[in-house]
């Protein structure tokens, strides 16, 4: 019996179990795993994807709207829009190619990949590729991760990507405290922070960001959100 097989027969049923967890979940995100981007944009698939869509639709979302999903990842909520819209009224945008494809691979699964749906690789929120404008954006999970210097980007861009009266819904950690304060805040899951991924913000700061332009913000708060993350809204002045 060789060394190897001496030191696997003393493992405890403990040990044994901790090694295959551990195996597992190495698979589990292992990137020859078809659905490893259904765990590395945070989970909860089927959960998160419904949550968004009933989001919208309470709000006021129509089949015949254009949606906008940025960070639109492997198409968690995606999937969902594009059941639930008009055909070619979805545009999809992520900086990483990879959750694209995986988007594209959930939408023929679902039976969806002849609904129109269009997908743009970008990491400098250039929504003026889709050649139209939106009724409806949204950006779930995408500030919170963000320096606030690039979301002063992706609000300057979608300040023209929006159509007058069109919303713009974006999920952030609040900062439950006094503004100027640095330390990391522990929420259900995980710590936020002032500095790093992934971040907290005062609401305030949002709505500063929007002065003089044809944004308006509005503080949503809590909308259910099974990792505490609040609901911003976003709203293109109407023309007069």
């Amino acid at each position: 019996m060789t060394g190897i097989g001496f030191r696997a027969r003393r493992w405890s049923i403990r040990t044994a179990a901790k090694i295959a967890s551990r195996h597992h979940a190495r698979l589990f995100r292992s990137r020859l795993n078809p659905n490893r981007h259904r765990w590395v944009t945070g989970g909860a698939w089927e959960e998160m994807g419904e949550l968004q869509l009933t989001f919208l639709v309470g709000r006021g979302l129509r089949p015949s709207d254009h949606l906008l999903d940025v960070g639109c990842g492997g198409l968690r909520g995606g999937v969902h829009f594009v059941e639930y819209l008009d055909t070619g009224h979805y545009c999809g945008m992520d900086k990483q190619g990879s959750f694209l494809k995986a988007g594209a691979r959930e939408l023929r699964a679902a039976g969806l990949g002849d609904k129109g749906a269009v997908l743009l690789q970008d990491d400098a929120f250039r929504f003026s590729r889709f050649d139209r404008t939106f009724d409806v954006a949204l950006a779930q999970s995408v500030f919170t991760h963000l320096p606030f210097t690039v979301i002063m980007r992706c609000l300057s861009e979608m300040e023209a990507a929006l159509q007058p009266g069109g919303r713009f819904y974006a999920t952030y950690f609040r900062n439950p405290g006094r503004r100027l304060r640095h330390d990391d805040v522990a929420t259900t899951y995980f710590a936020v922070h002032c500095d790093r991924d992934p971040y907290y913000y005062d609401p305030d700061i949002f709505r500063w960001a929007v002065e003089g332009s044809e944004l308006r913000c509005t503080v949503i708060g809590d909308w259910g959100h099974p990792r505490d993350q609040e609901m911003l809204e976003f709203t293109k002045r109407s023309l007069p």
